[in-house]
């Protein structure tokens, strides 16, 4: 038996996050991105965790491919999509609360 997959998938977040505006331009997003470049979230043949994508055009997309000089701002814009999912409902945690 191999190794369980530990990557998180939600097509229901994807769809989501195609919805939001780009990125990089603010125009309608084309793609969900997942972060390329960092740590051991993505490598040859692995892609990130769904939680882990950001809204982009394919314009955009294809341009963080090309240019790791932008790979450290990604988790910014990753940041900012959880936040707005969050903010929405669009994903929803369970368990105890601190408030």
């Amino acid at each position: 038996m191999g190794k369980p997959n530990p990557r998180w998938e939600c097509r229901a977040y994807l769809d989501w996050v195609k919805t939001q505006p780009c990125m990089m331009t603010g125009l309608p997003a084309d793609d969900p991105h997942h972060i390329i470049g960092v740590g051991g979230l993505s490598g040859m043949a692995l892609t990130a965790p769904d939680w882990a994508a950001m809204p982009l055009t394919r314009g955009a997309h294809d341009q963080i491919g090309q240019d790791s000089e932008l790979w450290a701002q990604q988790w910014e814009w990753v940041a900012r999509t959880l936040g707005k999912a969050i903010e929405e409902g669009v994903l929803v945690f369970r368990g105890t609360s601190d408030g």
